[in-house]
Order: C-alpha cells, then structure tokens, then sequence
C-alpha cells in the first residue's frame, strides 16, 4: 500500500513521530512517502496515495497554520481517501486534559473541513530549551502546571510508542 505521511512540527517531536510512522509502515511493506507540509518546494500530489497520515501537534490551543491549510486545501481528496490524524499534545498525556486534547483536534477538523477515517491523541514531549518565558509561564499556570517540574528544567517525553506503533499497525491494516 502506497502511504503519505504530511506532518508540521515546531519543536521536532512530531517529526520524531512522523519517522517512527514510516519505519512502522516500512517494517509492514508499506511504501511511504514522507512529506513535511511547511516545504513548499516538493510538487505533491495526493492522487498518488491509497492512505494518508496527517500529523500536527498543537501550542496555544492550535494546530501547525501550515498543516491546517494542508488539509484545507486538499480537503475533497483526503475526504476520499482513508485517512488518520495524528494530534500531538501535552493535553494527550493526562486523563484529566484529554478533553481538551479533544477540543483541538474538533477545532483542526472543523476549520479544515476534513474528516478522517481515524483520529488519534499523542502525547507530545517538554522541551524546555526550545520556550521562551511566555511559553515557560503559560506551561507552568495552564491546565497542566501540575503535571510538569516547577523549573522545566529537563526535557521530558510523554509519546507512549508502543500505543502509536499499535495504532498504525490497526491503520494500515484496515
């Protein structure tokens, strides 16, 4: 099965994801073409493709701009084709903000007019040399301050492999 992997990733833990996607499809057989949706300079085509993955994670309550108008802009083919949404979130990694993990991907799907075959919450990672001091305060005060060290000092990798790797696997097979 022919597969595309589109992501956009601002501190590189969803390009981390989107590659461990296409080395679980490429152990199955899969032919994957892997494609970051912030380069322009690749003439895509969905057409070529029977599946595709789309992934993203969200900061400040929102997906990539760059992975929304992606799926804005090919929303009749990817509405024709199977498709998984990958949401990459902190919110992901808590019972007690999956909800609003929830919300984003509600509010990704809604303004891009897509609705893929399956949708699935990662957990994301915290990368504390990447923030600057807002992004340190809104982390610490926000819904998950109290999941996270006071001084977001070490990075910190919350993606459960074993579940994503599970889901691609069920994915690809159906």
């Amino acid at each position: 099965m022919n597969f595309l992997i589109a992501y956009a990733t601002t501190e590189g833990q969803t390009d981390k994801i989107a590659k461990f996607i296409a080395a679980t499809l490429n152990e199955k057989g899969h032919e994957v073409r892997f494609h970051n949706v912030s380069d322009l300079s690749g003439g895509l085509s969905i057409t070529d493709f029977d599946k595709v993955i789309v992934a993203g994670s969200v900061h400040s309550g929102k997906h990539q701009a760059d992975l929304e108008l992606f799926a804005f802009a090919n929303r009749e083919r990817l509405n024709g084709i199977p498709g998984l949404l990958v949401s990459v979130s902190l919110a992901a990694a808590f019972a007690d903000t999956l909800d609003e993990a929830g919300g984003y991907v509600g509010t990704f799907l809604k303004a891009t007019q897509w609705t893929p075959s399956e949708t699935i919450l990662i957990a994301g990672a915290v990368k504390p040399g990447n923030y600057d001091w807002f992004q340190k305060s809104a982390l610490l005060e926000g819904d998950l301050a109290g999941h996270l060290n006071e001084d977001l000092q070490e990075m910190r990798e919350f993606t459960d492999w074993d579940a994503l790797k599970q889901k691609i696997t069920d994915f690809a097979g159906s």
